[in-house]
């Protein structure tokens, strides 16, 4: 479909506001809520009036004493993050250039988003879905930066829920300076002047359109070449109509509020009950100024009997009540959420005295959140697929090298029905160097690994910086396996194992094989490494028949140089066999030969 007319925007854009405009009074309320924030506004260049931090922490200020929202929000979101996620890229039914990419994708993928900080900017959005219900992730097809969306700022149509079809998000006082290029050439001179702008970004899936909004007024719309909104969203539950759903800070509104009320109470009876009294009879003799230390009271009374003593008391400033009321509530809370005072506040549940008992309640609670968990690893998933769509199709994946090939966004495009994206852990491998060493070697030793790819697995700077053998002969191999499959070369390099190049060669056509998915897609490449690994077998031979050659010559040389000492040692043999016939015929004779010849030494 062609691209919306500026009409057609104007009216798409008017209903997704009004659509969302109920939604900011209630994050205002929430947000007031978890920051400890009596007024603020969201929407304002600086959130807080004038005199604001003073009034909140002065001794007058009704600033709440114990959150309990925040304390159960950062307990959620603490325990969600512990699941360091990446995605993993896979081929299905692929080829030879389809395993490729999906390689390059994945050292992409893996650079980018720790070069984004994606995973912090992720644990943001889920803490954003526990205060107001939603968080948000957009990621800009300009700039490939990912951003974290204020959830009052991102405006969807109610019926459309998780999947969008058109959304308006917009960032409000942004910097003029801080604008990217394109948007900074649509200003005018006078915006160009000023220090904030509103920027707006309309997006509509169906026609592939979006336009671009400075303080709500359209000054392009253009045609994108992708079919996907690049927002995606978590939610703490999930909504049964429209996209409106509860959070932790909806949940625990009232309680928050009582607790409130109970806190306020105690800290004014702490505050105004003395911490002594002191009873003393007014016909004593005892001076009150001598009693006076500013932290008790006086009380004078007629005694009957003038001669008791001075009596002290100290009362109970407020009824246990109030504390065992204000101990109830905060269980209560941390049970409608559903984490225990464990991992609230560090502090062992009553009950629970073996570890075995502790063990069972934290796998209870991580059972409680596998619904939220779901949605947290989904959100690392959405944004990697969301990148493949939206970048440039002549943007090259990852700097070409001799070790990669030069492949473009546009052609993972093309094979990326061949693909999946799935969840991966990030710490599936221990960070100590030994003991990753060991859980390597287990599975090279059960047959998941090859043994030769250990080192490269490894990755330790010492190891990468000193270019082992291990990790040289890898890449060679996968070399010549690329210029096998792209340029039809069988060269083999004499210094290059014979072995490892045949290991490498056996995996690869075990991989085209199976990814063949019933087609034959994949079998002028099996047939071409099947002529590379004969090539390495025949390169082998000629070496070997070469080193037999070269040891049958050293043998015969070896054998003609023992045949001319055995002859020399012959001779002297028979002479001294002569000598010795001789020295038993005469051996005074010959002894004093010897012994002439001795002498003359």
């Amino acid at each position: 479909m062609a691209k919306l007319e500026r009409q057609a925007v104007v009216k798409r854009i008017n209903d997704l506001l009004s659509n969302n405009s109920v939604k900011y009074t209630k994050y205002q309320n929430n947000y007031m809520l978890y920051n400890q924030c009596p007024a603020a506004d969201l929407k304002a260049r600086v959130p807080f009036p004038v005199g604001f931090y003073d009034d909140v922490y002065s001794e007058d200020s009704t600033v709440p004493k114990l959150n309990i929202i925040k304390s159960a929000i950062d307990a959620v979101v603490s325990k969600i993050a512990t699941a360091h996620c990446r995605p993993f890229v896979n081929t299905v039914n692929g080829s030879f250039k389809t395993i490729q990419i999906c390689k390059q994708l994945q050292v992409f993928f893996d650079y980018f988003f720790e070069e984004k900080k994606a995973p912090a900017k992720i644990v943001e959005a889920l803490r954003d879905a526990c205060i107001f219900d939603s968080g948000y992730i957009f990621i800009d097809e300009d700039t490939g930066d990912v951003k974290n969306l204020a959830p009052w700022n991102v405006y969807t149509r109610q019926v459309e829920k998780n999947d969008f079809k058109s959304v308006y998000i917009e960032f409000p006082n942004a910097s003029v300076d801080a604008l990217k290029e394109s948007d900074y050439d649509l200003l005018t001179e006078e915006e160009k002047e000023g220090l904030y702008i509103t920027i707006g970004y309309f997006y509509d899936s169906k026609t592939k359109t979006k336009a671009i909004l400075v303080n709500r007024n359209i000054r392009e719309i253009k045609e994108i070449d992708f079919d996907v909104i690049p927002v995606t969203v978590i939610r703490y539950t999930a909504p049964v109509v429209g996209t409106g759903t509860l959070s932790v800070s909806d949940m625990l509104r009232g309680i928050q509020i009582e607790i409130d009320e109970l806190m306020k109470r105690i800290s004014d009876a702490s505050v105004l009950n003395p911490a002594l009294t002191f009873f003393i009879p007014n016909a004593s003799n005892i001076k009150v100024g001598q009693l006076n230390n500013r932290v008790g009271n006086i009380v004078q009374y007629n005694a009957p009997v003038n001669d008791r003593p001075v009596e002290v008391a100290t009362p109970e400033f407020i009824s246990n009540q109030y504390i065992s009321l204000l101990d109830n509530l905060v269980e209560k809370a941390y049970n409608m959420v559903g984490i225990s005072q464990l991992s609230a506040q560090g502090k062992k549940p009553a009950g629970l005295d073996s570890g075995v008992a502790l063990a069972t309640q934290a796998d209870i609670e991580s059972d409680r959140f596998q619904v939220l968990l779901d949605q947290y690893i989904q959100m690392f998933v959405d944004v990697a697929k969301i990148a493949v769509q939206v970048f440039s199709a002549h943007k090259d994946i990852i700097e070409p090298s001799r070790y990669s090939l030069r492949i473009t966004w546009g052609e993972v495009e093309k094979e990326f029905h061949k693909m999946r994206i799935q969840f991966s852990c990030a710490d599936s491998l221990s960070k100590d160097p030994s003991e990753k060493l060991k859980q390597l070697q287990t599975l090279a030793q059960a047959g998941i690994i090859p043994a030769t790819q250990i080192a490269s697995l490894l990755e330790l700077p010492d190891i990468n910086r000193g270019y082992s053998a291990a990790n040289n002969g890898f890449n060679a191999t996968m070399t010549l396996i690329d210029a096998c499959i792209y340029e039809d070369k069988f060269d083999i390099p004499d210094y290059i194992p014979f072995e490892m190049i045949k290991e490498q060669v056996v995996n690869m056509q075990l991989s085209l094989k199976a990814a063949e998915g019933g087609t034959d897609s994949n079998e002028k490449d099996i047939e071409k490494l099947q002529k590379l690994f004969e090539a390495v077998e025949e390169k082998e031979g000629e070496l070997n028949a070469i080193q037999q050659q070269s040891q049958s010559q050293d043998v015969t040389s070896n054998n003609a140089y023992s045949h001319q000492n055995n002859e020399e040692f012959g001779n002297g043999t028979e002479n001294n066999l002569n000598m010795t016939d001789e020295a038993v015929a005469n051996p005074m004779q010959t002894g004093v030969a010897n012994n002439g010849e001795l002498g003359s030494v």
